[in-house]
């Protein structure tokens, strides 16, 4: 009898590891057609927000067990509300799927569902809010490294309408790092290098060359990542991270400042404001070309925004109010309107190449729907976009061949002819340092490093 128990026990431990280890590939599987990138999927869906929750400015990085949590929120076109679902995907270093089961790092639910959403409140174009804050009691998070948020509509669990990154890191690396002038001449007045150094004190490192990789991003974005890095120079507790001309950036210009915050004084100057049946829209005065080798220093968000509103909603004591209704309804995330933007850029003369808007509202991406046509009859291009009120930072870019092998999605396009690149513009940059110890089965994210091209 006892053989025979043992024997069944051995069986389902079999089965219970087949299991642990089929369903990564399983996942992997049912998410073939995802883009492990921050990329919207349906038209219906506005306003992608993703940030540490009450820090609107932010890289979307927490600790592992730590206190701080990521918010999720986004508006709904749609007429009806609809029931939301989703989930993470742990990934490598690369943005791959690891090797992790969902039960290896999700120690809550493998889904969740989105319970906090209202309707919009006296606005021209009607849409859903929703929300998600996590870690919550329901998804919680047990391994550091990088993340995929995938959402989708519970009607259709097979097709996703959002993807964001994130990052979970446990500080067991002290990263120190400098953004300074590339060391290459060619760069000088164009580029901006960064430098790092990393404290493995606290790690049982045994072959650092192999185990160490460092990834180092600007203004939050992925597109143009320096990824894969291998430590240059070993030395006692510490590594560094120092190379002539590899973990350099294009330095860009300060972006392009467009606050819509109010609809009835737009502080940016409008050629025309209108009122329409499903929201306002405006057209701006033209902007012009700036790649002519002067550098202009100005605040900016390096290219995220910010959705806010000047406008103060006339507040009545309806039945609705009378019956409970919370006053945080009366926000800008329920009661912001939306805006058709007409961007107009001045060339005089037209390019024998495609022009797009980017920044964080074009989830820094050449995307079609903001490519700028060109119109004979002004000499100027024009491209559109609906936007929510609020603050926002966008580029002009031009598209061009990328350099052959390249597969960095910021090699599509060039800030020549625009925008220009100098070596003084303000910039953020994010270093995040990856360890995955000789036999471990993902990467660990050890160490970060937040710097400013401003500061020392």
């Amino acid at each position: 009898m006892n053989l025979t128990f043992s024997k069944l026990t051995l069986h389902l431990r079999s089965v219970a590891m087949l299991l642990l280890f089929a369903i990564p590939a399983l996942t992997q599987a049912q998410d073939e057609d995802l883009l492990f990138i921050d990329n919207t999927y349906v038209d219906n869906i506005k306003t992608v927000r993703f940030h540490l929750d009450g820090v609107l400015h932010s890289y979307p990085l927490i600790e592992l067990n730590g206190s701080g949590k990521l918010r999720l929120s986004f508006d709904d076109f749609n007429d009806e509300v609809r029931r939301y679902s989703y989930k993470f995907i742990h990934c490598d270093q690369d943005w791959q799927p690891s090797s992790l089961s969902p039960l290896e790092f999700n120690a809550g639910n493998t889904i969740g569902y989105f319970d906090d959403y209202d309707f919009s409140i006296r606005t021209l174009r009607d849409y859903i809010h929703y929300e998600l804050v996590f870690p919550n009691r329901d998804m919680q998070i047990s391994a550091s490294g990088n993340y995929l948020l995938v959402v989708y509509d519970d009607e259709d669990e097979t097709i996703p309408v959002i993807t964001r990154r994130f990052m979970v890191q446990e500080k067991l690396a002290g990263v120190t790092g400098r953004v300074m002038r590339p060391s290459i001449v060619d760069q000088i007045h164009t580029h901006q290098e960064v430098d790092l150094t990393v404290g493995t004190k606290q790690m049982q490192v045994r072959n650092p060359l192999r185990e160490l990789r460092a990834t180092v991003i600007q203004n939050n974005r992925w597109d143009n990542a320096v990824t894969g890095i291998v430590p240059s120079l070993l030395q006692n507790d510490a590594v560094r991270f120092d190379y002539q001309g590899q973990v350099s950036f294009f330095g860009g210009n300060e972006y392009r400042n467009l606050d819509i915050r109010s609809v009835r004084a737009p502080r940016t100057e409008m050629v025309s404001v209108t009122n329409e049946e499903d929201g306002y829209a405006m057209m701006m005065q033209a902007d012009r070309p700036r790649d002519n080798g002067t550098y202009l220093g100005y605040i900016d968000f390096n290219g995220d925004y910010i959705n806010d509103r000047f406008e103060e909603l006339t507040l009545q004591l309806t039945q609705e109010s009378q019956s409970g209704e919370t006053f945080d309804r009366f926000d800008y995330n329920y009661s912001g309107d939306y805006v058709r933007m007409t961007f107009v850029l001045a060339t005089n003369t037209k390019l024998d190449r495609d022009i797009y808007l980017f920044g964080g509202f074009t989830e820094n991406q050449l995307k079609p729907e903001y490519k700028m046509v060109w119109n004979t009859q002004i000499s100027a291009y024009v491209g559109q976009a609906v936007l929510k009120q609020g603050f926002y930072n966008y580029h002009y870019v031009v598209e061009q061949n990328p350099p052959p092998g390249s597969t960095k999605a910021s090699d599509r396009f060039t800030y020549d002819y625009i925008e220009g690149s100098f070596d003084e513009t303000e910039n953020d940059y994010l270093a995040l340092i990856y360890w995955r110890p000789i036999g471990g089965r993902y990467d660990r994210l050890v160490g970060t490093s937040q710097m400013n091209s401003n500061v020392d």
